[in-house]
């Protein structure tokens, strides 16, 4: 089930609201001695999050599907880049290295079956309800909270720098597989200091710059912005282009197109954006301004 997003904070009686994690959605299908877990495309994800077996130990029951999203933190913070490392890793020597150094948590809010039963067309109220009857939430799981004022749990959110609320409308069943206005999204827009590695230069002009941070040491290609920029920008572009210009690109994955720039990575800049994607792309970028922090601070 996906919710419908919309624009304004929403706080009324009809709804619970619960925080919108930064992570990988994930259901997890839990029998008496193994978890299989599938992303929302039904791919198999078993392999990627050895640690969610423990759900073995952790519920009371003999089958279950739960529907929840895994995290990972960076800073005390969900961070997408980190989890998505763990999330199209696919070694299994790189599996074990990575459950070291990126721990994640499943952040459960939902339960579809229950010991052989079908729970999609009860109420979310009872889903919730036996589904914290039958969980444990311990280490690496952690239950969702409902919480009864969305605007105020907004606000909080936005001053957090978390990702948004999801408005959960009381009494609504689950209806797999479809998008319903019963789950409403509520996100603010979000802000990256990004490098300018490069810009898009057709007919000679300066088109978008190609945006990039650092993960790992490493500088990586996140997208490409236009929108903010104005007319002496694009000059200054254009002029400090001469000078900073390079032959190779420093992204450790550079994009392919046709007149590309290269500049080596000096020039920061604020970006504002709707999320991420999930190939770790920014969505709907705005140029903010040029920013007087380091490169090194620009970070994934």
């Amino acid at each position: 089930m996906e919710p419908v997003s919309r624009k304004e904070p929403l706080n009324s009686d009809a709804y619970l609201y619960q925080i919108k994690w930064d992570g990988v959605r994930i259901l997890a299908l839990v029998e008496q001695y193994r978890v299989i877990l599938k992303n929302r495309k039904g791919k198999l994800r078993t392999e990627q999050y050895p640690e969610l077996q423990k759900l073995v130990e952790l519920i009371r029951a003999k089958s279950a599907v739960l529907d929840g999203e895994v995290v990972a933190l960076a800073g005390g913070k969900p961070s997408f880049a980190r989890v998505i490392q763990r999330d199209f890793c696919r070694r299994e020597q790189a599996i074990r290295a990575l459950l070291r150094q990126i721990p994640c948590t499943y952040c459960l809010f939902d339960l579809l079956y229950l010991d052989g039963e079908d729970l999609t067309g009860r109420p979310i109220e009872e889903r919730q309800r036996l589904l914290e009857e039958i969980v444990e939430a311990a280490p690496p799981v952690y239950l969702n909270e409902n919480f009864y004022d969305g605007e105020i749990l907004y606000r909080k959110i936005v001053e957090a720098e978390l990702e948004g609320v999801v408005a959960k409308k009381k009494g609504s069943p689950y209806r797999s597989g479809q998008k319903s206005p019963d789950w409403l999204k509520i996100k603010p827009r979000r802000r990256q200091l990004c490098v300018v590695g490069g810009l898009t230069m057709p007919e000679g002009s300066v088109g978008a710059l190609l945006l990039g941070a650092y993960r790992d040491g490493e500088l990586l290609y996140i997208g490409r912005a236009g929108s903010g920029l104005k007319r002496k920008d694009l000059l200054l572009l254009r002029d400090y282009a001469r000078q900073a210009g390079t032959t190779e690109p420093y992204f450790s994955n550079p994009p392919r197109g046709r007149d590309l720039l290269w500049l080596a990575p000096r020039l920061t800049v604020e970006i504002e954006f709707a999320e991420w994607t999930g190939d770790l792309r920014l969505r709907a970028p705005v140029v903010i301004g040029f920013s007087s922090r380091p490169p090194s601070e620009a970070l994934l």
